[in-house]
C-alpha cells in the first residue's frame, strides 16, 4: 500500500510518500510546498493543488493521511490552514484516494506512543520507523510522514480486528451447523431404533400400537 501523508499549511504544506509491505514501512519521497506570501489566496491554493496533483501522478498513492485542523486561540491561522487542507483534499479526491484524517494527538500516539510527544520525539520516531539515515526536514515533512505512518498503523489494526471478527462469526456459524447435524443424527437414530423395536416385537405388538393411536385420536 502506498500512502500520501500531508501536513497542511498555507505557507508550507509538507508531504510524504511511504510504502507498506506487511509490518514494514519505507519512505519513497517527501517534500514541502511553499507558497509566496505576495500572491493572493486563490493563487496560493492553486499552487498547493497543482503540486499535490503532481506528487500523486509521480508516486501513485492509493491512500491519503491528512492532519485535522486544530482551532485554538489563533483562529486566523487555523482558517488559513483549513484553506490549504481543502486544496490538498480536492487534488486527492479527484485522483480517487481513500482518505483518513487524524488529530495531532492521534498521530503522536500512533507514532511515539503518547499524545503529548514533542516535535523532537516525533522526528526521531519517524526516522526510526522508516529506517532513514537522517532527520526529515523541514519539520512539515516529518509531520506528513508521521501522518502516513499513523494511517498505516491504524489501517493494519482495523484490518486485523475485522479478520478476527470474521473468524469468530465463522466459528459460531460452524458450531451451529454442527449442533444441527448432531440433532438430526440423534433424531434419525431414535426413529431407526423405534422402527427396529417395532419389527422385533412381532405382529402381536401391532394391535396394541393401533389401539394406542385410536385412543389418542379419540381424546383429541
Amino acid at each position: 500500500m502506498v500512502i500520501l501523508g500531508i501536513d497542511p499549511g498555507l505557507a508550507h504544506t509538507g508531504w510524504g510518500i511511504i510504502e507498506t509491505r506487511g509490518a514494514t514501512c519505507r519512505t519513497r519521497a517527501y517534500g514541502c510546498i511553499a507558497s509566496d506570501t505576495s500572491l493572493d489566496l486563490a493563487r496560493r491554493l492553486g499552487r498547493i493543488y497543482d503540486e499535490v496533483s503532481r506528487v500523486i501522478v509521480a508516486y501513485a498513492p492509493s491512500e491519503l493521511a491528512i492532519e485535522k485542523v486544530f482551532f485554538g486561540k489563533n483562529t486566523r491561522s487555523a482558517i488559513a490552514t483549513a484553506h490549504a487542507r481543502g486544496a490538498a483534499i480536492v487534488a486527492c479526491a479527484e485522483a480517487g484516494l481513500q482518505m483518513g484524517e487524524y488529530t495531532p494527538m492521534q498521530i503522536k500516539q500512533a507514532v511515539v506512543g503518547t499524545g503529548s510527544a514533542d516535535k523532537r520525539q516525533v522526528i526521531f520516531m519517524v526516522r526510526t520507523i522508516l529506517s532513514l539515515d537522517h532527520d526529515p526536514r523541514p519539520d512539515h515533512c516529518a509531520d506528513a510522514l508521521a501522518a502516513a505512518v499513523c494511517h498505516a498503523n491504524l489501517t493494519t489494526t482495523q484490518r486485523v480486528a475485522r479478520n478476527v471478527a470474521s473468524v469468530a462469526v465463522f466459528e459460531a456459524e460452524q458450531a451451529q451447523r454442527d449442533q444441527a447435524r448432531k440433532r438430526a443424527s440423534e433424531e434419525t437414530a431414535a426413529a431407526t431404533a423405534a422402527a427396529v423395536a417395532l419389527r422385533s416385537a412381532g405382529p402381536q405388538a401391532r394391535p396394541a400400537v393401533s389401539r394406542a393411536r385410536q385412543s389418542r385420536r379419540s381424546t383429541q
